[in-house]
């Protein structure tokens, strides 16, 4: 089956210069809205995005686990989404990158930010052919032994969900020369090899602008293209990220 699959980081800020929620929640809209795909990760999520992404659950089912929940904690998320007309979402979980992973936790793998950090997953079920597929989505953590571990858990984690194809979408605040990425590419495969360009941006300023942002997938999953979602509007962008979408067979 034909899947078309979303990664996108949608920032968690309000920023200046026309780059506030709000006015960038539309953008995203447009863009999301133009490639209608059939399952979207998004990454930094947080309680002022909800409803905007709220306005697609009349096409998408949304499971949005907060990495913090603690008083006073930072709320935000990496939801997945999947088209309502198109699967069955058959079994779900979330897990921490952490060395407690089933306990909410992870600060101890983020040696810069500090931050907790999750992947969230679903077992998918196409209505038509029955045919499953693994989503996962998730947001690294910052420091090359935390991001290797983490590489190395998910790996663990997805496939004792089960042996389904499986991909993963998410921000992973890594370079392809990152020791991590070698970990990822020992499990899973970069659906677009060798990609260079930049997604993360800064609005067009930032000082080590790089490429970041990727979709891993186990061998069963045949990659068929891949754009990168660069659209900007007046000269505005719906994040300090672009997007990746992405074809794959199953």
């Amino acid at each position: 089956m034909n899947v078309s699959i979303v990664t996108f980081n949608i920032r968690c800020a309000n920023d200046p210069d026309g780059h506030a929620i709000e006015e960038r929640a539309p953008r995203l809209r447009a863009v999301l809205d133009a490639c209608d795909a059939d399952v979207i990760g998004l990454q930094e999520c947080v309680p002022s995005w909800l409803p905007h992404l709220e306005a697609y659950t009349d096409r998408y089912e949304m499971d949005n686990v907060w990495r913090d929940t603690a008083e006073g904690g930072w709320k935000e998320s990496a939801p997945l989404l999947w088209k309502r007309d198109r699967f069955t979402c058959v079994e779900r979980g979330h897990f921490w990158l952490s060395p407690t992973p089933d306990v909410e936790s992870g600060k101890e793998w983020d040696t810069v930010c500090h931050c907790k950090r999750i992947c969230v997953w679903a077992v998918l079920e196409d209505r038509r052919t029955g045919q499953k597929l693994l989503a996962a989505n998730t947001h690294f953590g910052f420091g090359d032994e935390g991001q290797v571990n983490s590489a190395h858990l998910i790996a663990r984690r997805l496939t004792a969900v089960g042996e389904y194809p499986t991909v993963i979408t998410g921000d992973y605040n890594m370079r392809p020369t990152a020791p991590a990425y070698a970990a990822m590419t020992g499990h899973f495969q970069d659906l677009n090899p060798g990609d260079q360009r930049i997604t993360y941006h800064g609005y067009g300023h930032a000082k080590r602008p790089s490429h970041i942002d990727y979709g891993f997938a186990t061998p069963t999953v045949k990659p068929v293209s891949v754009t990168l979602l660069d659209q900007t509007f007046d000269g505005k962008y719906p994040s300090d990220h672009y997007g990746l979408y992405f074809k794959v067979e199953i």
